[in-house]
């Protein structure tokens, strides 16, 4: 049976399994708990920032990065977020839970807490990339729980008009509040506590290594728990990706960030860190006269989105702003909504258009990049990353994810064949299930930027979970360990489950967009029809989305496209 279950991760995802999971089990004889595990001190993930707040808590992404001994770190997240840990050995391989053993939640090892990690301020950090004015990429119908899709005309929370249909941060926060608040979601978390460790002990128990920090003790709590089942909803949005530190794209050798980052401190920065740089470099740039050049690098929504927040500084004084990409404008390419700013880039003399960066130069005082193409930009002023996240799971036991399949592809545009930001998960059923091991599950891989998304995850999971207990106990198997012939009657077969797998690469190829459906009805025909099938008896998907979902979603990206030509006009 399926009694206990660990949800490691409080953003949308993690809270929408546990509040599905509370919906279920309310009056149901076969129900299971779900124990849920947040770093932060706040539930939220993403949305648990405030602009202009813990400025000083941690130093930037580039500052954690710029203070590592040994730099190759950075390209190995396994071994930046074990990097000082008591229960790693000194190849970032073999764990040694000896010390804990005995440990339970009531009955913790303390450990003497130690000088700050550069994986605090990676993968802990209370900065995730918001800032003011910040406004959404869908519509606010597109973000919104399941107890605020029962009536898509109540305002919630007071709209935007001038951004409508988007949605500003105040109104996403005060869903989100709502949401956890009103089903008591924080009573199921344990806050300020991180996991450092996941395996599978013996054939049918999970084993979860938690550290409780108490920011007011010199010391943490580390023990030792086991579950039935284990849900990952750690996020999408937990690692900047850095290319140059945590990859080499283009050509192999050293590319000298490293050397460059230490010499010109404050220089490189990702957008994770933009509120940052909006609040104490952006105001340096106003009113100056003198040349200044800004480097972004990618050309995604975060590249659009910093534009909109520089361009008018072309007005005020001599600003060049060049974009590094690798991936020329596609403006014929109109599977991709946002094909309109490649059209812009086609057309625009305000953007300087550039390869990859080859090096990052730093034997003089003059910081200056080359690129592939032998130019260079001398006294370069900032380099901003516009490069996204990593899927990164660097706490579940890399034997165990070895055994099961399941890895972040590499990207082959890596000479070292490192994962980036457009790598996809393997070994994983409707994204979501591993397709060796059906009591671990990643909720929030496929998110497509609405909150919808994750409710489809967190159902099909619940309703699985659900259905194996009801099943265990009608059935009352004798094939222990496995239950095959419990969760055949669930989830397709082996075979049928791959074939999903294959027919989606096929469709996509092995990249980001393997996770992502677009337009809207692909969602709904592709992922969400067969998900509702796993749903808990009774529920289906058709209150997820408003009637009018496919529609709102192109309106959503056509005011994006009005809002930044207006913008760049």
């Amino acid at each position: 049976m399926i009694r206990k279950v660990a949800v490691i991760g409080g953003g949308p995802a993690g809270l929408t399994t546990v509040y599905n999971s509370i919906k279920v089990n309310k009056d149901s004889e076969n129900s299971f708990i779900c124990v849920g595990f947040e770093a932060r001190s706040k539930l939220g993930g993403v949305w648990s920032d405030t602009p202009g707040a813990n400025l000083d808590t941690f130093p930037s992404t580039f500052d954690q990065l710029r203070f590592l001994q040994d730099e190759r770190i950075a390209g190995d997240p396994r071994a930046l977020f074990y990097e000082g840990s008591p229960l790693i050995g000194a190849n970032y391989r073999q764990i040694n839970l000896g010390s804990l053993t005995g440990s339970s939640p009531s009955k913790t090892i303390k450990v003497a807490k130690k000088a700050r990690l550069a994986r605090d301020g990676i993968f802990f950090t209370d900065k995730t990339g918001l800032y003011d004015n910040f406004m959404s990429n869908v519509p606010e119908d597109l973000m919104r729980y399941e107890d605020d899709t029962r009536d898509y005309k109540k305002d919630i929370a007071p709209r935007n008009s001038a951004i409508s249909p988007l949605v500003d941060l105040p109104t996403i926060t005060t869903h989100l509040k709502n949401f956890i608040l009103e089903n008591k979601l924080e009573e199921h978390y344990r806050l300020n506590t991180s996991i450092e460790y996941v395996d599978k002990m013996g054939p049918d128990k999970w084993i979860v290594v938690a550290k409780k920090s108490d920011p007011n003790k010199d010391h943490d709590d580390w023990y030792l728990e086991s579950f039935d089942a284990v849900v990952v909803a750690n996020g999408h949005f937990q690692i900047p990706y850095v290319p140059y530190y945590m990859s080499s794209p283009g050509r192999e050798g050293n590319s000298g960030i490293h050397q460059f980052n230490q010499k010109f401190p404050g220089k490189l920065v990702h957008v994770r860190d933009i509120d940052l740089w909006y609040r104490r470099e952006l105001p340096n740039y106003e009113g100056k006269s003198h040349h200044r050049r800004i480097v972004l690098v990618g050309k995604s929504f975060s590249c659009m989105d910093v534009l909109k927040r520089i361009i008018h500084l072309q007005k005020s004084g001599s600003l060049e702003i060049f974009i590094s990409t690798d991936i020329p404008p596609m403006p014929e390419n109109k599977a991709n909504p946002f094909y309109w700013f490649d059209e812009w880039l086609v057309k625009t003399n305000r953007v300087t258009l550039k390869p990859e960066i080859l090096s990052f130069t730093s034997e003089s005082n003059k910081p200056t990049l080359t690129f592939t193409d032998g130019t260079q930009i001398k006294v370069v002023d900032h380099v901003i990353f516009a490069t996204g996240y990593l899927y990164s799971y660097p706490f579940m036991s890399q034997v165990l994810m070895e055994q099961r399949k399941i890895f972040v592809t590499p990207d082959p545009r890596n000479v070292d064949h490192r994962p980036s930001n457009i790598s996809r998960v393997t070994g994983l059923y409707l994204h979501t299930f591993s397709i060796a091991e059906p009591t671990l599950a990643f909720p929030g891989v496929s998110s497509n930027a609405n909150f919808q998304s994750f409710h489809i995850s967190a159902k099909a999971i619940v309703g699985a979970f659900s259905s194996f207990n009801q099943l265990f106990k009608k059935c009352e198997p004798t094939d222990y360990p496995y239950y095959d012939s419990i969760w055949h009657q669930i989830l397709p077969s082996i075979n049928d489950q791959l074939e999903w797998s294959r027919k989606r690469l096929a469709e996509t190829g092995n990249n980001g967009s393997y996770h992502f459906y677009y337009p809207l009805p692909l969602l709904k025909e592709g992922w969400e029809r067969p998900c509702e099938e796993l749903f808990p008896q009774g529920q289906d998907s058709k209150h997820l989305f408003p009637s009018d979902a496919p529609k709102l979603s192109k309106d959503g990206i056509t005011r994006l496209k009005d809002i930044f030509l207006e913008v760049m006009e």
